[in-house]
């Protein structure tokens, strides 16, 4: 993807989205869509409400449904992944940190997997890594687990 190509805003919620290469969008579409994705530059609507999952400025665009995953951002996202290479949800995490007091993402993803997994390309719908999301969801089960709750 050219980085210095202008962004484009999403053709349903009008906000822009975050660059992904088209490998990942190719990847994430379900199978029956794989020709419809294009060489064009493409983008994921990061917007919580907004139907669109991955689109282009030519005017293809895929929605939540037509991908293989839930998009952990998006409302009603069931379940919210805050690992996709690995399977593990966000709810795993907390359960992780509060219950078993684990505290980073490694021994985290060991202790849900036995080992960990990096295909961030090809399984995240970003393309990217999940540390940030990650980090949030352990943040999360911190917060649990510093006011005694369970979960």
């Amino acid at each position: 993807m050219d980085k210095k190509k202008k962004e484009v805003p999403c053709p349903i919620c009008d906000k822009t989205g975050v660059p992904v290469e088209t490998l990942t969008v190719e990847q994430m579409v379900k199978e029956e869509l794989v020709d419809k994705v294009s060489v064009d530059d493409h983008w994921l609507c990061m917007s919580e409400e907004c139907e669109v999952s991955y689109y282009t400025g030519s005017g293809t665009k895929f929605n939540k449904e037509d991908i293989k995953v839930p998009l952990w951002f998006k409302k009603d996202a069931d379940p919210k992944y805050a690992c996709y290479c690995n399977n593990i949800t966000e709810e795993q995490v907390i359960d992780a940190v509060a219950n078993k007091g684990l505290g980073n993402m490694r021994d985290i993803i060991v202790s849900i997997n036995g080992k960990a997994r990096i295909r961030c390309k090809t399984n995240n719908p970003t393309g990217k890594r999940c540390t940030k999301v990650f980090s949030e969801a352990i943040k999360k089960g911190m917060d649990i687990k510093n006011k005694g709750e369970r979960i």
